[in-house]
């Protein structure tokens, strides 16, 4: 094993893996039972702190060669949820990772799609430069916590970028006791 899969074994022990690579499960252990894995690499956008309910999640902002730029993870239009237990600490790490300048914004699950992100469905869940969006690298960590229960998406809020399909779910389940990644 050389040492960056030294490094990565190490991330999976701590329920983290980097963007881009399926989580390793500690020696012993099988890759189900790697910390924050619920599938074979869900672990690699989020992980979890049962002591302090504090989610962990990488935002990533036109995610290279998937979906074209206007995307999250490589996701588009509500294809993707992020789902976290009730009352969470949510820490989510923004980077855009495109040309074209992103921010991202929790509003309501509801149609019509807003034009351009406003008033956040949850206070402090939005990122800086909401409206013009960062450019590319720009980074930015949105701190808040969940209410109880409710759906929401995560939406770009420069205007347009919404309506174009730029946006994923965030469901917060009462009855969810670790976080989860929801993809087809």
């Amino acid at each position: 094993m050389d040492r960056f899969e030294t490094f990565l074994v190490a991330l999976a022990t701590v329920g983290w893996a980097p963007v881009g690579y399926a989580q390793t499960a500690p020696a012993g252990a099988s890759a189900a039972s790697a910390p924050g894995n619920t599938a074979a690499s869900a672990g690699q956008w989020y992980s979890y702190d049962a002591a302090t309910n504090t989610v962990t999640f990488k935002l990533e902002a036109g995610a290279p060669g998937r979906s074209g730029p206007f995307n999250f993870n490589g996701y588009t239009n509500g294809a993707a949820t992020l789902v976290v237990p009730a009352n969470s600490k949510v820490v989510m790490s923004f980077v855009n990772d495109d040309g074209t300048p992103h921010s991202a914004v929790i509003i309501a699950d509801t149609d019509p799609m807003p034009s351009m992100g406003g008033d956040p469905a949850i206070p402090r869940a939005y990122t800086k430069d909401l409206t013009q969006g960062m450019a590319q690298g720009g980074t930015d960590v949105m701190k808040f916590t969940t209410p109880a229960s409710g759906t929401f998406r995560i939406s770009c809020g420069v205007p347009g970028h919404g309506l174009s399909g730029m946006w994923i779910r965030m469901k917060v389940d009462p009855s969810a006791t670790t976080p989860s990644w929801i993809a087809p």
